[in-house]
């Protein structure tokens, strides 16, 4: 698998389940690893800000301003200074290295202002694997009671109205250059039956948070990996007991 960011030195999928992805970052010399996520985290701003498909048509005349531009999409905004954007980040980021896809849209990028946060779905991305293509419609939160939360979105977030409204705002502004993007557009179509939109998305819902482990860890043992194990599965299981019954494919990221 082709990983854009190369995080595979700092981010291990650990729990690689069908509905339950848990991603660890370890220690070096008895100390977390935090510079080197920051630094991949960092490397996300200029596609997760300015959209994947500016990659290819940015000269280099213009990067630094571009980069810059970038930055200021990210941190100008009032909910950088709740941590918001932040985990969308983290989305971003493993959607695109453990779960290759490709980004549809920037949501953040086609925003009105900066203190005004893009509505709607914190991540939207596809997968085309041979004949078989997904939608992904991405959410995070950035704390430990966020699965809470992210079960009551899939409440909210997957029903018709609501996938209408979204489909009706990203369609207009789809990249020619996207792959299949008539498949996309036929999919996102206001007459689609629901049927077909339901089988052919994913909803991927990430949380970052912080963890007692590192209080009690601060190294690799087997007993980490245990509490770590047990810990996310804890979480999973609130998780599906809130979220109920969905028609739709749902994974828990943590």
């Amino acid at each position: 698998m082709s990983r854009p960011f190369k995080s595979d030195l700092v981010i291990q999928e650990y729990i690689c389940e069908p509905t339950l992805k848990a991603y660890h970052i370890g220690f070096d010399q008895k100390q977390f690893r935090l510079q080197p996520l920051v630094d991949i985290v960092r490397n996300v701003i200029p596609e997760f800000s300015l959209g994947y498909h500016c990659g290819t048509s940015i000269p280099l005349t213009e990067i630094i301003s571009r980069l810059k531009e970038a930055a200021q999409i990210v941190y100008l905004t009032d909910k950088y200074q709740n941590r918001g954007e932040f985990g969308e980040l983290i989305l971003h980021l493993l959607l695109r290295d453990f779960q290759n896809t490709i980004p549809l849209i920037s949501k953040i990028y086609f925003k009105d202002s900066h203190n005004v946060p893009a509505h709607g779905f914190d991540g939207v991305q596809v997968t085309i694997t041979g004949d078989k293509k997904k939608l992904w419609l991405g959410e995070s939160k950035l704390y430990k009671t966020g699965v809470r939360d992210l079960a009551e979105d899939i409440k909210k977030h997957v029903n018709a109205d609501y996938l209408r409204r979204e489909f009706s705002l990203i369609s207009k502004k789809l990249p020619e250059s996207i792959p299949e993007i008539e498949y996309w557009r036929s999919l996102m179509d206001e007459h689609q039956k629901l049927d077909v939109i339901f089988s052919n998305i994913v909803i991927p819902m990430v949380c970052t948070y912080n963890s007692d482990l590192f209080k009690n860890h601060c190294e690799e043992s087997n007993k980490y990996f245990e509490d770590f194990i047990s810990e996310c599965t804890a979480l999973c299981k609130t998780f599906d007991k809130l979220k109920g019954n969905v028609s739709t494919e749902v994974i828990l990221m943590l």
